[in-house]
């Protein structure tokens, strides 16, 4: 079953703050309800302890992500796949500063693909799901970087 979702959030904080925020993965991973743990192999290279619940079902995904096609303080990718038991997970998000009046417009795209149990069990759940969890990720996100910029 393949997906896709974008948005544009704006941050109250500068691009530095906001780059920053973005390839920190503990930072992340804090903004993302479903993440129960990540483990830093290099700058580029994590590993993800992912839960995921559609309905009844409930999965446990291990994910590896890269960051990729990085252009320093404006835009970069990620790529993150993994498996749970009877499904796997492929997707790319891609995202890219801009300015914008008192701050920064996150722009960003998700493209996914979610094969096996999930896929089938879940088909009419799970691009709602998917969706909601996105689009909650990135408010919450937004939401932490311009707190975390606040001036003390």
């Amino acid at each position: 079953m393949r997906m896709s979702f974008g948005g544009a959030p704006e941050i109250r904080a500068s691009r530095a703050q906001v780059w920053k925020a973005l390839l920190d993965p503990t930072f992340v991973a804090a903004s993302a309800p479903a993440i129960e743990k990540v483990d830093t192999i290099d700058p580029t290279h994590f590993t993800v302890t992912a839960g995921l619940g559609i309905g009844s079902l409930k999965l446990k995904f291990k994910l590896t992500a890269e960051l990729f096609d990085i252009v320093e303080g404006q835009t970069a990718k990620m790529r993150v796949r993994g498996k749970a038991p009877g499904s796997t997970l492929d997707a790319t998000t891609s995202f890219h500063l801009e300015d914008a009046p008192g701050g920064i417009k996150l722009n960003w795209t998700a493209d996914s693909e979610v094969g096996g149990t999930i896929a089938s069990i879940g088909a009419r759940l799970l691009e709602g799901t998917s969706r909601r969890l996105a689009e909650e990720f990135w408010r919450d996100f937004a939401a932490a970087v311009s707190k975390a910029s606040e001036p003390r």
